[in-house]
């Protein structure tokens, strides 16, 4: 898991990043928004009606959490990111994810 300072925590930036650029991936919907912070700041929103049970969402979240931290090097300080996953992301191992996240950050 990120540190604390490295997320997303408040409804109201969630609310401000969900505004921007819109970018679909295989595993999740990624909105990216770029602000006046210093460090790249990743939230994790999982929807209740499309992932049913608890450990569903807790899955995915903790593959994508995984893959913003491998990953985190790649992100340009001033970016903020809301990603959603999808529900494909719980039939694919880790390293799938983590390489379409790759593939997504490197075309920012």
């Amino acid at each position: 898991m990120l540190p604390k300072s490295q997320r997303l925590n408040l409804k109201k930036d969630f609310k401000w990043v969900a505004s921007g650029k819109r970018i679909d991936t295989k595993f999740a919907t990624l909105f990216l928004k770029t602000g006046d912070n210093n460090t790249a700041r990743v939230g994790i929103a999982v929807s209740a009606t499309r992932f049913k049970k608890a450990t569903q969402r807790n899955r995915a979240r903790r593959l994508l959490s995984q893959a913003f931290q491998s990953t985190y090097y790649l992100l340009p300080s001033t970016i903020n990111i809301i990603a959603l996953p999808k529900l494909g992301v719980l039939e694919v191992k880790s390293t799938e994810v983590l390489e379409d996240l790759k593939e997504v950050l490197r075309k920012i």
